[in-house]
Formats: C-alpha cells, sequence, structure tokens
C-alpha cells in the first residue's frame, strides 16, 4: 500500500482521479479535492500525484502534493479502513507536504490528524444564503465616484495587481499568476460578465472586483429542506487604498443581484474563519454556516 509517485498523469490515470473524487464526494457529503488540485490533474510537472493501486488494479487512493506543500488526500469509501489514509499521509510528507486539507474536516480526517499528532493550521468556512427577488433588484448604492463594470479581454494584468495587493497575506489567492488566470477564464463556467469589475469614476483604474461562479454541478442543501443548485461568490476583493471607503457591502450585493437575476436559488461562498472584517460583511448579508474545510500542518509522519 505504498503509492506510486508521478509528476504527469496520463489522461486514463486523470480519469480515475476524478471517478474516485466522484465516489468520495457521494459518500462524504463533500468533494475531496478542490478546484485547482482538478486543474492540475491535466497539467504535467504542476504537482507530486501519488496514485495506490488495489488489489484489483483499480485506484484505491490519491493524494496530491503542490508546489507550495500543500496536500489533499483521498481515499476510496470501498478501500478505507486499511490503514491507507496513514500511508497516503506518510507518502504526502515524504514527498514534501508541509500541510494537507480535510474538506469537510470529517471525523475520520480528524482521527487521523489526531493520531498523527498534526495541529490544525488554519480553517476555512463555506457558507450559505438563500436568493430572493428583492436580491435581483437591490440597487447599486455605490459611493459617489466609484462606478461597476465588467471583465473584458486587456484587463488581465490590472486584475492581477488588484488581486495581488488585495489578498498579498493570502497563502493560495495572492499568488494567482496569469497563467493561473488564463486557465480559469477558459473553464466552461466562466462568464465574463460574471467577474464584476469596480472603477474609479474620475480615472477609470480598477481598485476591486466580485468574480461570480455559476458551476451547474454546485447542489447544495437548503436550510428548510431539500436541495438546490447554488451559485458561488468566487473572490471579492479590494485594493487597499479603498478600504473604509463602503465598498465591500455594494460590492458584495451586486453579485447576488448577478445571481438572483439568473435565477439561482442559493449562493456559497469560501471564507477564513480568522478573516472578520469579510465574515462581518457576509454575515450582516445573510449568509450562515454550511461547511468546514481545515488544513492540518505536517511534519514528519511515520507509516502505519
Amino acid at each position: 500500500m505504498i503509492p506510486t509517485p508521478v509528476t504527469t498523469l496520463t489522461q486514463a490515470q486523470a480519469a480515475d482521479v476524478r471517478a474516485l473524487a466522484a465516489a468520495a464526494a457521494r459518500h462524504d457529503g463533500v468533494p475531496p479535492l478542490s478546484e485547482a488540485y482538478l486543474l492540475r490533474l491535466d497539467q504535467p510537472n504542476a504537482a507530486t500525484h501519488l496514485l495506490d493501486r488495489g488489489a484489483s488494479g483499480g485506484l484505491a487512493a490519491y493524494g496530491q502534493v503542490a508546489a507550495d506543500g500543500a496536500a489533499e488526500l483521498v481515499v476510496h469509501p470501498d478501500a478505507r479502513g486499511a490503514a491507507r489514509g496513514g500511508g497516503l499521509l506518510a507518502a504526502a510528507a515524504e514527498h514534501g507536504a508541509r500541510a494537507v486539507w480535510a474538506h469537510g474536516d470529517l471525523p475520520a480526517a480528524r482521527a487521523l490528524a489526531e493520531r498523527s499528532g498534526l495541529p490544525r493550521k488554519r480553517l476555512l468556512l463555506k457558507l450559505l444564503r438563500e436568493l430572493t427577488p428583492a436580491d435581483a433588484s437591490a440597487p447599486d448604492a455605490l459611493p459617489d465616484g466609484f462606478v461597476f463594470d465588467h471583465f473584458r479581454s486587456g484587463d488581465e494584468a490590472d486584475w492581477l495587481r488588484v488581486n495581488a495587493a488585495a489578498f498579498a497575506a493570502h497563502p493560495e489567492q495572492g499568488r494567482v499568476t496569469r497563467a493561473d488566470l488564463d486557465r480559469l477564464t477558459e473553464q466552461p463556467w466562466f462568464d465574463p460578465k460574471g467577474l464584476i469589475l469596480l472603477r474609479a469614476k474620475a480615472t477609470g483604474d480598477l481598485v476591486g472586483f466580485h468574480w461570480i461562479k455559476i458551476d451547474p454541478a454546485e447542489i447544495v442543501a437548503l436550510p428548510a429542506g431539500g436541495r438546490a443548485p447554488a451559485g458561488e461568490v468566487y473572490v471579492v476583493g479590494l485594493a487597499p487604498e479603498v478600504h473604509g471607503r463602503g465598498l465591500a457591502g455594494p460590492l458584495t450585493r451586486a453579485g447576488l443581484r448577478h445571481l438572483a437575476a439568473r435565477g439561482l436559488p442559493a449562493v456559497v461562498l469560501y471564507v477564513e474563519s480568522d478573516n472578520l472584517p469579510a465574515l462581518a460583511t457576509y454575515r450582516k448579508a445573510g449568509f450562515t454556516d454550511l461547511e468546514r474545510h481545515a488544513s492540518y500542518a505536517v511534519g514528519t509522519v511515520e507509516r502505519t
């Protein structure tokens, strides 16, 4: 049960990983691999992939260690209870993992972290809000001197500049490159009108953005019962020089208006648990907790 490391997956191997991730998502109720990790399945030499095949040759477990040392791991529901998780974690540590994500922070993942002596490093919250007809007709309510726009070809450099400044302290979002941005804008779900830009009216300078994602695969459980499709507040950023100008609320509402106008019944977003200003904005806008995603610091892990 020692995983095989590779740096480039074949198409068949990538398909096996997606099938394994889908099986785990159905079983656990939360996808085990995030978007960035799924995108790297098709990128040569972008990460270290750990493949653990069972006795039948099928993929029993998979791990990915990104260049920044963050890892995500998943064991097929039918292959659990045989110490595969511990072996996968040890292999990830051997191949440079410094942190591992546990999406959903499920009991089995917490137990593995505890047995392995891994302290929790970060907690990412997934929040939910139902949308109403009032959201579709909400006014801009922008302070004087600012205007909304949407993304067009040629805005890439300005977007990268504002994103880097807005997320300078964020370990992932602040490192988005032009190649990363190009890959995202090439995804089937991308809509340039869903990347709402905020500009200074006098100069036209980009000072903020609200990127909305509408992925047909995003289906959530509603508080009142039942399941429904949801849009996502993909990322909201403001340049530091316009902080404190009353722009976060209108920028958030602009994205909700975009989703509600397209008939989406709900919206989700991810936010760091220690980002108190953002949490305050989202709580005020009516968002409630849906999921928890934890990152655990990885040191030396022994195989069990």
